[in-house]
């Protein structure tokens, strides 16, 4: 599974993160629904910076999990 960062650069050398998905097309779906629902112009994927992300996904046992909080 691919993990994306979203950036936005507000022009004047800000960058936030603004959000991290494994699906851009439903993130921006979403996020133009809001943007629409608040007033604002839509957005599209090239008005953001996106990076891949480092993902690091561990598969645990649920006992595993319990164990870690007794300890």
């Amino acid at each position: 599974m691919r993990i994306y960062s979203v950036y936005f650069n507000d022009g004047s050398g800000n960058t936030d993160l603004v959000a991290t998905t494994n699906n851009l097309d439903k993130w921006l779906e979403e996020n133009n629904e809001q943007r629409i629902a608040d007033g604002l112009d839509p957005e599209r994927l090239d008005d953001f910076e996106i990076e891949e992300a480092d993902t690091y996904i561990y598969e645990e046992k649920p006992n595993e999990i319990w164990q870690s909080y007794i300890l």
